[in-house]
C-alpha cells in the first residue's frame, strides 16, 4: 500500500512538473507603452520591455519584432532568436518564415538557416504547403521545397482559399491547387474566396459567385470598397509591422 501511494505521489509530481513547464513556455501577450512594443506573459509580468518598433503576436513559438527597418525574430522567452539582419519578414507558418533582404524574397526555418534562397521579387506566407511568389513580373506558387508547383506565368495572382486561387492571364480566373482552371478567365477583378462565395468584376458589374462560378448575388455598393480593400490586401503583406507602428 505504502508503495502505492508513492508511486501515485512520483506521478503527480511528473504532472505538476509538465504543467509548470507548460505553462512557462506558453507565449508571451503583446502590448504596448510610448508608442513601443514589448511582451509580458500571461500572469502580467514584464518579460521584455517596450522598445521594440512594432512587433507580431506569436506564432508557432516565435514573435516578429522590428527595430529601427530591420527585422528580427524572439522566442518565448524573449530572447532575440533571429538577428535584425532583414528587410522585410512575415511570421512562421509551418517552420518556415519569408524575409526579404536587398529586394529579393526566400525562406528560413526557426534556426535562421535559409530553406529556399532568396531568389523572388516578391514572395507571401505558405498556405497548405504553397506559397504565392513572384519574378520578372509574374507570379505562380512553389512548395516547401522551393519547387515550383504551378508555373511563373501569371499577370498577377490571390492567395489559395478553399482549394482555389484567382489567377490573371488577360483576365481572371480561378485554377485548383494543379493549377487547372475550375472556373474560366473571363473576370476583369477577382477576390480570394471567402464562404464558399468570391466577389468578381466584368463589364460594368460587380457580383458574387459560386466554386461553379454560378451568379450568386450583386455585390452591394457599401460592400463595393470593403471588397477592394479584400483585395489589396490579398496582395504583399510584407509591410505590415510598418502599417502596425505607424498606427501607433
Amino acid at each position: 500500500m505504502k508503495n502505492l501511494s508513492s508511486t501515485k505521489f512520483v506521478f503527480l509530481a511528473i504532472i505538476a512538473i509538465a504543467f509548470t513547464v507548460q505553462v512557462k513556455s506558453q507565449d508571451l501577450i503583446k502590448f504596448y507603452e510610448n508608442a513601443k512594443v514589448g511582451y509580458k506573459d500571461k500572469g502580467g509580468k514584464v518579460i521584455v520591455a517596450p522598445h521594440y518598433e512594432a512587433g507580431s503576436d506569436f506564432l508557432e513559438g516565435y514573435a516578429l519584432v522590428l527595430e529601427g527597418r530591420k527585422r528580427g525574430f524572439i522566442n518565448g522567452k524573449g530572447e532575440l532568436a533571429i538577428p535584425f539582419e532583414y528587410d522585410d519578414a512575415s511570421i512562421f507558418k509551418g517552420g518556415l518564415a519569408k524575409v526579404g533582404k536587398a529586394g529579393k524574397y526566400g525562406y528560413i526555418n526557426k534556426q535562421n538557416k535559409v530553406m529556399i534562397p532568396l531568389q523572388f521579387d516578391f514572395a507571401d506566407d505558405f498556405i497548405n504547403g504553397m506559397a504565392r511568389v513572384s519574378n520578372g513580373g509574374k507570379y505562380g506558387y512553389i512548395g516547401t521545397d522551393g519547387k515550383e508547383i504551378i508555373p511563373i506565368k501569371f499577370k498577377n495572382a490571390r492567395n489559395f482559399s478553399e482549394g482555389v486561387a484567382a489567377v490573371q492571364t488577360d483576365k481572371w480566373g480561378f485554377i485548383n491547387e494543379k493549377g487547372v482552371y475550375v472556373i474560366p478567365a473571363d473576370y476583369e477583378d477577382a477576390s480570394t474566396f471567402y464562404q464558399g462565395n468570391a466577389a468578381v468584376a466584368k463589364g460594368n458589374g460587380r457580383y458574387f459567385i459560386d466554386h461553379k462560378g454560378k451568379f450568386v448575388k450583386e455585390v452591394p455598393k457599401h460592400e463595393e470598397g470593403e471588397r477592394e480593400g479584400k483585395m489589396e490586401h490579398d496582395k504583399d503583406k510584407g509591410k505590415d509591422l510598418d502599417k502596425d507602428r505607424d498606427k501607433k
